[in-house]
C-alpha cells in the first residue's frame, strides 16, 4: 500500500470518527455529511437490534464487558432486591431505575437461562 493510499484511508477514519462524535455528542446539532448520514441510518434502526448489537457477541453470547455493565446496572436499578423506601420520591426514583433494567432485558430478548445467570452473576466488587 503507496504512503497515498494510508492517508487516504486515515483522512477516511479521521473522518468517520468525527462523524460518530458529532452524532453522540449531547446538545450539539448535526454538522456536516457525515453526521447527517448516520443519524439518518441510526434513526431508522431498530433499537432493539441497536442494544443487541452493542452487548451480544455473534448476537447470542454476551460479550464479557457486557457482563460487567449489566452486573453493575442490575444492583444500580434494583432488579435484584426489592425497591421499597418509606419516603414515595426515593422509592419512585428507584422504580424509574427499574424501568431501565427492564427495558434493557426486553431489548435482549433472554431466555430463563440467561437472566438467572445475569441476576446470579458476580460483577467483581
Amino acid at each position: 500500500m503507496s504512503a497515498a493510499e494510508r492517508n487516504r484511508l486515515r483522512w477516511r477514519a479521521v473522518g468517520i470518527a468525527r462523524a460518530v462524535k458529532e452524532l453522540f455528542a449531547a446538545g450539539e446539532r448535526v454538522r456536516g455529511w457525515r453526521a447527517a448520514v448516520a443519524r439518518a441510518l441510526l434513526g431508522r434502526a431498530p433499537r432493539a437490534w441497536l442494544y443487541r448489537a452493542v452487548l451480544l457477541a455473534d448476537g447470542l453470547v454476551l460479550r464479557v464487558a457486557a457482563e460487567r455493565v449489566l452486573a453493575d446496572l442490575r444492583d444500580f436499578t434494583f432488579a435484584a432486591r426489592p425497591a421499597f423506601d418509606p419516603d414515595p420520591l426515593v422509592m419512585a426514583r428507584r422504580e424509574g431505575r427499574r424501568d431501565v433494567w427492564l427495558r434493557l432485558t426486553n431489548y435482549l430478548h433472554p431466555d430463563e437461562r440467561q437472566v438467572r445467570l445475569l441476576m446470579e452473576s458476580d460483577d467483581g466488587d
